[in-house]
């Protein structure tokens, strides 16, 4: 009898944690519907940028494309959303203190959105912005490679004196393993910005 108590407050615990996890899973979603699209811009740069440190537990940050003027055609005091595409191509340093640079970098790797100097809402980015795209790259080459890293993200913007906006993108690195710091070389990128309203 009692394993048959024990059971049932077991199976009654699993039903109410699973339907509180769904409960927390549709509030984290932001749905935004019924907009049109009204305009495009796109940003290309072919230039090379580096951001690399070279101290355990290091981190650097560089620009990758910097105030990319965006209009949101709407009157004063209405808004606009933005949905920010990023494709580039990186190739992510393994540090490796002068021996043979095999396994994982061991950084995080992120990219900075930036929507008017502030972090874009509803994201999906941090507070500051930032949105990893990879951590703990490993090679089993004593070389990397340039791969394709996207992110995506959306901002709702307001006008508030004015209908220009900006947005910017850095990208930047952390040695999480504390091992000889960190490094990022980006060799193109593509920027495309939709703006929709509602």
């Amino acid at each position: 009898m009692g394993d048959l108590r024990q059971h049932t407050r077991r199976a009654a615990f699993l039903l109410a944690s699973a339907m509180l996890l769904a409960a927390t899973t549709l509030t984290a979603q932001t749905i935004i519907s019924n907009e049109t699209l009204v305009t495009t811009t796109l940003a290309i740069d072919k230039t090379q940028v580096i951001a690399t440190c070279s101290t355990a537990g290091c981190s650097a940050k560089a620009p990758l494309l910097t105030s990319i003027p965006v209009t949101c055609p709407n009157a004063i005091g209405a808004t606009c959303t933005f949905h920010i595409s990023l494709d580039a191509g990186i190739i992510i340093a393994l540090q490796c203190g002068g021996v043979n640079c095999l396994g994982s970098s061991g950084s995080s790797n992120y990219y900075q959105f930036l929507v008017d100097g502030v972090a874009p809402v509803p994201g999906p980015t941090d507070t500051n912005g930032n949105y990893i795209f990879s951590e703990f790259v490993a090679s089993d080459t004593l070389f990397p490679s340039a791969q394709s890293y996207r992110a995506s993200v959306a901002a709702t913007v307001t006008n508030t004196s004015s209908q220009n906006h900006t947005v910017t993108i850095n990208f930047g690195c952390t040695d999480k393993e504390k091992f000889y710091g960190c490094g990022l070389t980006a060799h193109q990128r593509v920027l495309r910005v939709d703006v929709f309203e509602p």
